[in-house]
């Protein structure tokens, strides 16, 4: 998800995205006080100047919410529930709602606070409320550590490379520690690899599980791993006409045929939990939800008579797989295994995740032709399972789901409660619960994150969709700073992996 990656770092916006238990920590805002269910009022940081040099204040922030409104995102609630905000003072502003809002916080992770310049010549979004808000042209448009320099990236279209400088402007004195940064957003797996670990190429890039061990042994990178609550969305198509998946037998049957103890043990090289569900297990609301409840594989192998039926239902599937090309290790587990029940998979592969969410956001006006499609479903709103849960929602462009009356009365109250708490527990619980029963997806296990990074680089990842690059810090050997230096041969050693614990 780069737009979303790369407008956290040069976007600010009221608090910040988290992987601390609220999922949001403050940044342009302050303090809050809830004055009522339907009234937040937020003190704002005083002294602040855009990436342009102009001020930040209240004014700044009720103009943004303005053309926000105009054409807000519609993946969550924020659409129907926001009414307005409003200005108390220079450094004051109130939120106003129609009704209690569970997701505010969450939301206002993601809505940016631009320029006047900005707003009046793109407007908030790009008239795509399903990608949210998006950098359509480089400028000194936000208040984020990192100003765009070069490049533009929005949920649907994107550059191939964004270079980022540092922001002298940025509110937190001293940061950001590095000068200047490429963005790489179309490599492919193969690429990625190959040059984090070359010298002066990529610092830091995911990796397939099964690159650890050449990620360990390189002269230039070390392994990072971190537990997350991003998930892998493995979509099936039951808006296809005639698809066999809209079987849930079938379905069932899908998520029977598969082991996700071997493929956690030999496809993530054990980096991840079992899930379930889609939905990460690393949501504190989801590990509660799913505590007593196991995998179809695993009860599907407690019944010796389930294999017979198993390769009743399969035998002679044919599926068409459209999948970006870093999953493929993954596939290459799930196919191994599908084979044994007289599964094919057909594959299409992209590098661009921008190709996958056009397969996908127009798949509900448009039927396609793909019967599953794999999705990086990063943790983008911090902690809340509502990043997986969107894709359950019919009148959303993200759902592959044809009709269940039952879920959306569940996705409704889900709004309505408080975040974290019991209300919002039992609601989280019905939820998993109802897309496990109905098998809405190929569950397949939770993932950690898993990075090559440049061993002169100092850098600490974060659980949820954030890259705090402007906290990371370079030592005297990196290639950017020592010269014309040659590499000291004792740092060509291997190094331990360097684990990080959850947020």
């Amino acid at each position: 998800m780069p737009y979303l990656y790369v407008s956290k770092l040069v976007n600010g916006t009221l608090v910040r995205s988290s992987g601390n238990h609220e999922g949001w920590e403050y940044m342009m805002a302050t303090s809050y006080t809830k004055i009522d269910d339907l009234t937040y009022e937020f003190s704002l940081r005083k002294g602040v100047l855009f990436q342009d040099g102009t001020p930040f204040n209240a004014d700044s922030v009720v103009e943004n919410f303005a053309y926000f409104m105009q054409d807000p995102v519609v993946y969550s609630d924020i659409h129907k529930r926001l009414k307005g905000v409003t200005k108390v003072d220079e450094h004051t502003i109130r939120i106003h709602l129609y009704k209690p809002y569970g997701l505010l916080f969450s939301d206002l992770t993601s809505i940016n606070l631009y320029t006047s310049a900005y707003l009046k010549r793109y407007g908030w979004s790009t008239k795509e409320g399903s990608t949210c808000n998006s950098m359509q042209a480089p400028g000194p448009y936000g208040l984020g550590p990192y100003i765009l320099k070069q490049g533009y990236a929005t949920g649907r279209f994107q550059t191939p490379i964004l270079e980022l400088k540092a922001n002298p402007n940025y509110y937190e004195i001293g940061l950001p520690y590095i000068e200047n940064v490429t963005i790489y957003t179309e490599l492919t797996s193969t690429q990625s690899v190959s040059m984090a670990l070359e010298e002066e190429r990529l610092d830091i890039t995911p990796i397939p599980f099964n690159k650890k061990v050449e990620t360990v042994l390189s002269k230039y990178a070390r392994l990072y791993t971190k537990p997350s609550t991003h998930s892998i969305s493995v979509y099936f198509n039951m808006l296809k006409p005639n698809s066999k998946l809209q079987d849930q037998n079938v379905r069932i049957a899908l998520n029977k045929a598969l082991n996700q103890a071997n493929l956690l043990n030999f496809v993530y090289k054990k980096e991840g939990e079992l899930a379930p569900t889609e939905a990460s297990v690393n949501y504190r609301s989801v590990k509660l939800a799913t505590e007593n409840l196991q995998t179809w594989g695993e009860r599907a192998r407690q019944n010796p008579e389930e294999e017979k039926e198993l390769k009743r239902i399969l035998n002679g599937l044919e599926l068409d797989v459209i999948t970006m090309d870093r999953f493929m290790f993954l596939w290459r587990g799930i196919e191994y295994q599908l084979k044994k029940y007289g599964v094919t998979l057909h594959y299409t592969t992209t590098p661009n995740e921008k190709e996958i969410y056009e397969q996908l956001l127009t798949n509900r006006e448009s039927p396609k032709k793909w019967d599953i499609l794999t999705w990086g479903n990063d943790d983008w709103i911090s902690h809340n399972p509502w990043t997986a849960f969107f894709a359950y929602r019919i009148s959303d462009k993200w759902s592959a789901i044809e009709k269940d009356d039952l879920m959306q009365e569940y996705i409704e109250h889900f709004f309505d409660v408080e975040f974290q708490s019991p209300a919002f527990d039992e609601v989280v619980s019905k939820i998993v619960k109802r897309a496990y029963e109905k098998a809405y997806m190929l569950f397949v296990p939770s993932p950690n994150i898993v990075l090559a990074v440049n061993k002169e680089v100092s850098y600490e990842p974060s659980s949820v969709l954030l890259m705090p690059l402007w906290k990371a810090k370079l030592t005297k050997y990196h290639w950017s700073i020592r010269g014309n230096a040659a590499y000291p041969k004792e740092r060509e050693a291997p190094m331990l992996p360097l684990r990080f614990n959850y947020d």
